[in-house]
This record gives structure tokens, C-alpha cells and sequence, in this order.
């Protein structure tokens, strides 16, 4: 048997480290508590430093210094904050404050880190500044997704020729982040990316080309017609439902023709995309292939086909109308529930 005393012994123990513990919670939570406070302080006093040196005509060496002093995390912390609501010439005068107390050399330096988070930081703060550096450029290729998605945001602003060409590389990322930041800066670079995105699609297939197709539907237009019409006849039924929602954003009458052969495919995403896209560019002319739809094995394309239908207006709600009386009981189904929807609905 144990002897008491030993008992005795591992007892104190235990209670030792639980009051010991119990310190350092208490503790713990006290030291959050004052270095909370301090932060905000500091965070307040920056803010004046840096509101005086923004809004008055010279910028004062004394205020420079005092906003140098503060911690490095307040002042990343501030500049940050602040150079979300600026631009043009304030934002220029930032970036001139944060090169007079060394941010932006410390912001450099953090890119070039092993730490992804350090690399993160930089990113982040050159984004914000718009600070135009070959060393950001290169971060498009950092083998951690939070950071390319950084880089992703700063390429936006800096839409060179090679720096979209290097983004539409990136938008097969394996990594979902990264890939949604990709799309979303191509979109705000504007018709730059337009030329660029259309000889990629020439020579992509995939899942490549899928984002591609679903970048070029968000900056439709006729240039990108020969791609949709291609890819409509892609094996890849995925690529195929993208062509169709291509087209039928170009909304012309060549984009029309094909979406009817493709009211036909094998695959039911596609006839669905198609019937949609045809809807969507309110190609009355189609109302009658889109009317057999309505018979359609698959409830998302009998869906579809009856909200394109509605949209054609008259044509189509009048097909619909017939459709009730039908001896299909899934089109007569699809049919009421469309026409019962109220007048806003798509």
C-alpha cells in the first residue's frame, strides 16, 4: 500500500499547481487587461500625430518624431486604419510620413521574412500604401495562400502587362483564397486584363479555363466569342456550362445560336446554363426550343427554361399558360410555380 505521507506529498503537489495556475490565469488575464489599455492609448495618440500631419500644409518634424517613437505594431496598426479612407494626394503624403520613420524599409524587410505571417504583414501594409515594388510582385508566388491573396490585392492596383499575365497564372491556385482574390483583382484592373484573358483561353484548358471563362463572363463582350463558342464544344461538361454562361452574357445573335444547340446537350448543367443564358438575353426567338425544356428530366433545367420564358415576356408567358393545360404533369408543375412568382422575381 501507499504510505500516507507519500499521499500527503503528491496532495500538496497537486494543490500547488492548481493555486499556481490559477495565479497565472488571474494574472494573465490582469496583464491583458493594463496592455489592452496602453495599446489604445498609444493607438489614440497616433492617430492625433498622424490626423496633425496630414491635414496640416508642412509636415512637422516634431510630430514625425513622436509618431517614430511609438511601438512598431501601433503604427502599423494606424497607418493601416488610416490609409483605407484616403487617396490621391493624401495618400501620397502617407506614404511619404511612413517613409520618414522607416515603416515602409521595416515593411520590406517583413516580405523578405521566413515567417509567413512577418510576409503577410508587409504585404498587407505596401498593399494599403500602394506602394509600387518588384519585391511584392514576386510574393505572387509565396507558398503560403494568405499571402499571394495579399499580393493579389496589391497586383490590382499596379496593373502592368506582366503582372496580369502572371496573375491569370494563378487562377488555377489550388488554394481557394488565393484563387477568389486572383479573380477579384483581375475584375478591378479593368479592360487591361481583357486581351491578356483572351489569348490565355486560346491556350488553357481545364481548370484554368474554367476560371478564366467565369472572368471573361464578368467582362463580357465580343471579343470573347470565338472562346465561348470554342469551349461550348469543349468534352469537359464543366467547361461547356461555363461557355454557355459566357455566351450568354455576350448576348449576341452568333452567342443565341449556339445556346440553342446547346439547349440539346448531354449534360443537364449545360442545358440549363444554356436556357438560362438565352433567357438572360431575352432571345424570344428561342422561346419555342426553350418551351421543350419544360419537359426536361432534370428539374434545374425545367426551372430554368420556365424563368427564360418568362423573361422573353409575352411569347414565353404564353407558352407557359399552355404549358398548364399540358399533359406533362412536370411542365404544367414548373409552369404554375413560375407564373405564380411575383413580378420582381428573376
Amino acid at each position: 500500500m501507499i504510505k500516507e505521507g507519500i499521499l500527503d506529498v503528491v496532495m500538496a503537489a497537486e494543490v500547488g499547481l492548481l493555486v499556481v495556475s490559477v495565479f497565472l490565469y488571474f494574472a494573465h488575464g490582469v496583464w491583458l487587461f493594463f496592455h489592452q489599455r496602453r495599446r489604445e492609448r498609444l493607438i489614440g495618440e497616433a492617430r492625433k500625430q498622424l490626423a496633425r500631419l496630414l491635414t496640416r500644409s508642412t509636415v512637422s518634424p516634431e510630430n514625425v518624431h513622436a509618431l517614430g517613437r511609438l511601438p512598431h505594431g501601433v503604427q502599423i496598426a494606424v497607418f493601416l486604419e488610416i490609409s483605407q479612407n484616403i487617396t490621391g494626394t493624401g495618400k501620397e503624403k502617407l506614404r511619404f510620413i511612413a517613409g520618414e520613420i522607416r515603416l515602409l524599409d521595416r515593411a520590406m524587410g517583413y516580405c523578405r521574412s521566413r515567417s509567413w505571417s512577418r510576409r503577410l504583414r508587409g504585404t498587407r501594409l505596401l498593399a494599403r500604401m500602394d506602394v509600387s515594388d518588384p519585391l511584392v510582385e514576386q510574393l505572387l508566388a509565396d507558398p503560403h495562400p494568405a499571402v499571394r491573396a495579399q499580393a493579389a490585392e496589391w497586383a490590382a492596383a499596379h496593373p502592368t502587362v506582366p503582372v496580369v499575365a502572371e496573375m491569370l497564372d494563378m487562377l488555377a491556385d489550388p488554394a481557394t483564397l488565393a484563387r477568389f482574390a486572383v479573380q477579384d483583382a483581375l475584375l478591378r484592373m479593368g479592360p487591361i486584363v481583357v486581351d491578356p484573358l483572351v489569348r490565355f483561353l486560346e491556350t488553357h484548358s481545364g481548370k484554368p479555363a474554367e476560371s478564366g471563362l467565369r472572368l471573361a463572363e464578368a467582362l463580357a463582350g465580343p471579343t470573347f466569342l470565338p472562346a465561348g463558342i470554342s469551349f461550348a464544344s469543349s468534352e469537359d461538361p464543366a467547361l461547356r456550362t461555363s461557355a454557355a454562361n459566357l455566351l450568354g452574357a455576350i448576348g449576341n445573335m452568333s452567342a443565341a445560336s449556339r445556346l440553342i444547340e446547346m439547349l440539346s446537350d448531354s449534360h443537364s448543367d449545360v442545358r440549363a446554363s444554356a436556357a438560362s443564358g438565352l433567357g438572360r438575353m431575352r432571345h424570344w426567338q428561342a422561346a419555342s426550343d426553350l418551351a421543350k425544356g419544360l419537359c426536361d428530366s432534370a428539374w434545374a433545367v425545367r426551372r430554368d427554361s420556365a424563368l427564360a420564358l418568362r423573361a422573353l415576356g409575352a411569347p414565353g408567358v404564353l407558352l407557359l399558360r399552355r404549358a398548364l393545360k399540358g399533359s406533362d404533369a412536370f411542365a404544367a408543375d414548373m409552369a404554375r410555380q413560375t407564373l405564380d412568382l411575383p413580378a420582381t422575381a428573376g
